[in-house]
């Protein structure tokens, strides 16, 4: 790894000369080659030899970086990792052991944050739900247009489905609310106000709406998990001993002073700041304090927004909160751009991209000569399609978005719902909760730690 143009000859005399001979030079480089190369008929001066050969040359670098090359996160969590180490490489001076400690600071108001907000979403669902008498929506009105033949046709009012009476939750409460009441007004006309004063049933819209939002929040997400998943891989490849995490690259391939005026550097340019080792007590430290919590808030996240997508039942709301819910993974990126310091911020983005062990095997265009990166183009062109190949055609993050989608949206059904006698999914009976009393605990480890609740249900699905 080096530092952005330091170690680089940029000398325009030098490019010049070696521009002027690179075409000369090219045109003996079929002398000598092997009949088998299949390079001998092939004009080095073409544009499609060239073509091919960057080609070769941008393939492999690319290829290389995508599989061996990670870097930390410029956010909070990026911060809690490196300034100990940039620290400890300085000796541990009192202006870096300020920055060290206020990145901890803000780290503990980014967990604070993310986890009242979370909670605050728990509470709503586990609590103020149950007292507003809702029930979950499951797959209400998944069939309403296929009724009265299909699995899902009996509302939770008790009635079959049809689109004309599909509503969401707040309008089907209040028409709801004007039958009763209606009822209780005038007990006499129970049965006109049966005919006249429909309330209708509460549904989904659109239940495959409602899967495709619940996929785009996955995709929304994915970003955090992949910086946890780098934060991992840093720690188990970087060796267990404490190195330097701060250089200082003075440049070799001319006088330091002449480079700063062709460039316009500044001092702060040669500095460069790398991944290196750590101790294996700091590894266990930032296991502890940085990776494990925030993998358990994307977690958290992720059930907490597929409750909540699962539980919108109309189409525009749907596609408003697929988005709007991974505002709270963002909060500490917020947090590091609005309120850490500017020098802070500097050293962040100052941290090279760490390449990872095999990174220099897998990254040898830099070592092969424009031949053998021809001749590896023309076997990518000729290679019949195998196995590996089309394996390489489906993404793999989009595999696991889709993973992870089925997953939290199986765990949802299994929590909350029940199969009715027609083969549909519905809610499980509903009972109020004894209080209002909610724990961190029944927010974020609800499995264990259920809320208190009444035991006679106050709704039961209705029997057909």
């Amino acid at each position: 790894m080096t530092s952005s143009g330091t170690q680089k000859p940029v000398d325009e005399t030098y490019n010049q000369l070696y521009l002027a001979s690179d075409r000369s030079d090219r045109s003996h480089m079929t002398q000598g080659l092997p009949a088998t190369s299949g390079l001998v008929d092939v004009d080095k001066d073409s544009e499609e030899y060239r073509a091919k050969v960057a080609v070769a040359k941008m393939m492999g670098i690319l290829s290389a970086r995508e599989k061996y090359q990670v870097k930390l996160d410029e956010s909070l969590y990026g911060a809690a990792v490196m300034m100990p180490q940039i620290a400890r490489s300085a000796g541990w001076p009192k202006n870096l052991i300020v920055i060290m400690i206020r990145s901890y600071i803000f780290l503990l108001v980014n967990y604070i944050t993310q986890g009242l907000l979370l909670y605050f979403i728990a509470k709503e669902e586990l609590i103020w739900d149950a007292f507003g008498g809702q029930m979950f929506l499951c797959d209400f009105g998944k069939d309403s247009g296929g009724c009265p033949a299909g699995a899902n046709c009996i509302g939770p009012g008790g009635t079959v489905y049809s689109p004309p009476r599909v509503y969401n939750w707040e309008m089907w409460t209040t028409r709801v609310y004007v039958r009763d009441s209606l009822k209780a007004l005038f007990p006499d006309k129970i049965d006109d106000i049966n005919t006249f004063a429909d309330p209708g049933e509460y549904g989904v819209e659109s239940y495959y709406c409602r899967l495709l939002c619940c996929a785009l929040f996955t995709v929304t997400v994915m970003s955090d998990l992949m910086g946890s998943i780098n934060m991992v891989k840093v720690f188990v490849d970087i060796p267990n001993r404490s190195e330097c995490w701060v250089h200082y690259d003075e440049p070799t391939w001319a006088d330091k002073e002449h480079a700063k005026a062709i460039h316009s550097w500044t001092e702060l340019d040669l500095v460069s700041v790398k991944v290196a080792g750590m101790s294996l007590t700091w590894k266990i430290i930032n296991v502890l304090v940085v990776l494990l919590p925030k993998m358990l808030l994307w977690k958290i996240t992720a059930e907490a927004g597929i409750l909540f997508l699962m539980e919108t039942s109309t189409i525009s709301d749907l596609i408003v909160n697929s988005v709007a819910l991974a505002f709270i993974l963002q909060i500490d990126e917020m947090l590091c751009m609005e309120l850490m310091s500017e020098t802070t911020r500097s050293i962040l983005s100052k941290c090279e991209e760490y390449h990872m062990e095999g990174y220099e095997k897998e990254n040898n265009v830099e070592t092969m000569s424009e031949e053998e990166l021809y001749a590896q183009n023309e076997d990518q062109i000729n290679r019949p399609w195998g196995l590996k190949t089309w394996f390489e055609l489906f993404p793999l993050k989009l595999a696991l978005v889709l993973l992870l989608t089925w997953f939290f949206v199986y765990r949802y059904y299994a929590r909350h719902c029940v199969s009715d006698d027609a083969g549909g999914q519905v809610s499980v009976d509903m009972s109020l909760p004894l209080g209002t009393h909610f724990g961190f605990l029944n927010a974020f480890l609800p499995a264990f730690y259920e809320v208190p609740r009444e035991e006679q249900p106050f709704w039961v699905m209705p029997k057909t």
